[in-house]
């Protein structure tokens, strides 16, 4: 089944129990691991053309080539800065007790959040 009859049967379903689709959060993203490229037709929905996309955030980012690569540097990223917080607070005296909390509250609850979502 193409793609355009999948979007057309959704469509179709959703009419059918009085639902809508919210065209504009509607991405397309193309994998392809074949070396010839191809060219593939836009889908629309609602005479709306589908905005094609190179990556998304869905439990993770998720990127056309389905690395890990963005995902591991924006995780990355939002440690480190709470981790230059926590060294803040520790250069200010904070206690190890507060410290082991703030970390729990931030870091911990974030990566866990992560896995989750």
């Amino acid at each position: 089944m193409t793609n355009r009859k999948v979007i057309e049967n959704l469509i179709t379903w959703c009419q059918a129990d009085n639902l809508s689709l919210n065209d504009s959060r509607v991405k397309e993203i193309l994998i392809n691991f074949r070396n010839r490229g191809g060219v593939h037709a836009t889908i629309s929905i609602y005479g709306a053309e589908v905005e094609r996309v190179e990556s998304f955030t869905f439990i993770g980012i998720i990127t056309n080539d389905l690395s890990w690569n963005n995902h591991v540097d924006v995780t990355a990223k939002k440690t480190n800065q709470h981790l230059y917080f926590l060294s803040k607070l520790r250069k200010l005296g904070t206690s190890p007790i507060t410290l082991t909390n703030c970390y729990r509250c931030t870091i911990e609850s974030m990566h866990n959040s992560e896995e989750w979502s």
